[in-house]
């Protein structure tokens, strides 16, 4: 595979990958997906405890000295934590996102039955025509709202769809890549390295390039809540890389 061919398909999975949400505690999906891509090239992956996918590049190589490549699939997000008065609902971040960041931003709520809705999230009193403070207010997420894309007024209407406090909400990634071959995109951390981890897994399974010793990639679902990378060692590694 020349160098092209590797930015390509590194970027083709950067985009499949961004497409498919993932807030640290809500990857499954994700997950699952890198596992259908490394069987497509003809691996083993394994499911971890933890969630996250676990696969050798090289089985037959010897066990000892392994290389451990790591990256992660989990990204930012928020969860509900409040159903307000009005219908609206206010969040708690998942990891380190940012109210500023999310400002005006489109999302999508999942609930528990799978069912995801869209809504909007905002400044509360979010016209800076009629609020005279909406420049100086700080952006906190006890200062922003989520208006759900739905007829709802009241708590109990919102209940009627099935959300409640704890569901998961995962931020519009915005994913563009430009026709000069730039990519602009929320969480590409970490997604661009897994598919950057994917295209290395596609040139060993074609046996495109030497390994000379085992390799094995991880993909992690915990990093933005700060822990994961070292569980599931294999035995034999001993040296690790994490991709970020």
């Amino acid at each position: 595979m020349d160098f092209e061919k590797i930015v390509d398909y590194s970027v083709d999975q950067a985009v499949k990958l961004l497409a498919i949400d993932s807030p640290s505690g809500y990857t499954r999906a994700a997950a699952e997906y890198i596992m259908e891509v490394c069987r497509s090239l003809g691996l083993k992956p394994e499911l971890t405890t933890k969630g996250g996918v676990l696969v050798c590049l090289n089985p037959d190589a010897p066990e000892e000295n392994g290389l451990l490549l790591e990256a992660h699939g989990d990204t930012l997000g928020g969860m509900v934590a409040e159903i307000m008065g009005n219908g609206r609902l206010r969040l708690t971040a998942l990891g380190g996102m940012n109210p500023n960041n999310g400002e005006a931003e489109n999302v999508r709520i999942v609930t528990r039955s799978g069912k995801v809705y869209t809504g909007t999230c905002q400044l509360r009193n979010a016209s800076i025509h009629v609020n005279a403070k909406y420049n100086d207010t700080r952006r906190s997420y006890d200062d922003m709202e989520v208006v759900i894309d739905e007829e709802v007024r009241t708590p109990a209407d919102v209940e009627a769809l099935g959300i409640m406090t704890g569901d998961i909400v995962c931020f519009d990634p915005r994913t563009v890549v430009t026709p000069s071959g730039f990519i602009k995109s929320r969480f590409l951390d970490d997604k661009l390295s897994v598919a950057i981890l994917l295209a290395q897994a596609k040139q060993a399974a074609a046996g495109d390039g030497s390994l000379n010793r085992r390799v094995w990639h991880h993909v992690t679902v915990f990093e933005e809540v700060g822990h994961g990378a070292s569980a599931s060692v294999p035995a034999g590694v001993t040296e690790a890389l994490s991709v970020d």
